[in-house]
């Protein structure tokens, strides 16, 4: 009883200090949250659903899709964004066993009030097995993947943003 009462006090006087203190654990998508951002790019599907997921998972305060907002505080343009499928390993009857996606984003950010423009460029690739009687599973995957791309590329912006914002202050 003591026991269980000793460690009972410890963890509130820890969880006290670390409320305390302000600690808190970072947010991934700290770089975006509470912006306002004009983004600009190409109408297709591959960005309106990039652009999909970055309203889901940044926390923005507001997006502009393709015009202008005085009130913006960043400006992103979309320059290159592709998924190329590759034939990565053949088995018999020269029929693909595994497959390869290849994932590329260039984009330039632009902070507000600042002339300077700031060029990203993001690649990543993925395996994954492939079997031809299984079409409608490698779709599944496939937009999996497209979607883990999607987001790994937001945190790769975030953390750019968190360096620049740390640059220039």
């Amino acid at each position: 009883m003591i026991i269980a009462l000793k460690k009972t006090l410890v963890f509130l006087i820890i969880s006290f200090f670390l409320v305390g203190c302000d600690y808190k654990l970072r947010s991934s998508y700290q770089g975006l949250n509470d912006l306002v951002v004009n983004i600009y790019f190409e109408e297709n599907i591959m960005n309106q659903d990039f652009v999909s997921v970055l309203q889901r998972q940044s926390g923005l305060k507001k997006l502009h899709l393709n015009k202008e907002a005085e009130d913006s505080d960043l400006e992103i343009k979309i320059l290159e964004h592709t998924i190329t499928r590759f034939s990565s390993a053949l088995g018999a009857g020269a029929r693909t066993k595994e497959a390869r996606m290849e994932y590329h984003l260039k984009i330039r950010l632009t902070p507000a009030g600042k002339k300077d423009n700031f060029l990203l460029e993001f690649k990543d690739n993925s395996y994954y097995s492939f079997d031809e009687s299984r079409i409608l599973a490698i779709e599944e995957v496939e937009n999996r993947l497209k979607e883990n791309f999607f987001k790994n590329a937001l945190k790769r912006i975030n953390f750019s943003l968190l360096n620049l914002l740390n640059e220039t202050n």
